[in-house]
């Protein structure tokens, strides 16, 4: 099987369906972005300080970490002779044109799934969960720049894939269990 991206605008399940879709796939590498950033800026420290900064205020990553992590992800598929699912890289251009050459470089196929949902319902989740999870970077003002972000700079990203004919569009706006279904359709599963 072809390496997976799983993008889409926040909110729109592409974590859930990942991990849903990981367990017919034991022997993948799955890379998600924003758990691995919490998980630096967890720590008491100068990285963790400084991601800590950006992602509360919600402001995209710097590219010399998310391209070290996605180029970490790959010498670990390759060392161990696995698939990867990436949730939620790349999601701009300069990320995009990086993750291509480094799938070229490594010779690793892959395509991009494209959770569709619509602005207001991803913030509906987004809000949704926030109550929920009371993440520190799920506050009103973050989730306006996140949902901003993602319509001035990951949705040409996903335009750029679909000219590379590399994209799949999967409906977002419908249970977990009928979104996983059309996610296997469309892989061919």
């Amino acid at each position: 099987m072809k390496d997976l991206v799983f993008l889409g605008i926040q909110g729109c399940g592409k974590g859930t369906q990942g991990k849903l879709l990981l367990k017919d796939f034991p022997n993948t590498v799955y890379m998600e972005m924003g758990q691995l950033c919490r998980a630096l800026m967890s720590n008491d420290n100068g990285i963790g300080n400084y991601i800590r900064n950006i992602v509360n205020n919600g402001i995209m990553v710097d590219n010399f970490i998310t391209h070290d992590l996605l180029h970490t992800t790959i010498q670990i598929a390759q060392k161990e002779g696995e698939g990867i699912m990436m949730d939620g890289f790349p999601r701009l251009m300069e990320q995009a044109e990086f993750m291509i050459k480094k799938m070229d470089e490594y010779k690793r196929d892959y395509l991009i799934v494209h959770f569709e949902l619509s602005k207001e319902r991803a913030l509906e989740r987004m809000q949704k969960r926030a109550a929920i999870e009371a993440r520190v970077d799920d506050t009103p003002e973050a989730m306006q720049r996140r949902l901003a972000v993602f319509e001035n700079e990951t949705l040409p990203v996903i335009k750029h894939f679909e000219s590379l004919g590399k994209v799949i569009t999967v409906n977002a706006d419908d249970t977990i269990e009928n979104v996983q279904k059309e996610l296997k359709s469309k892989l061919g599963l």
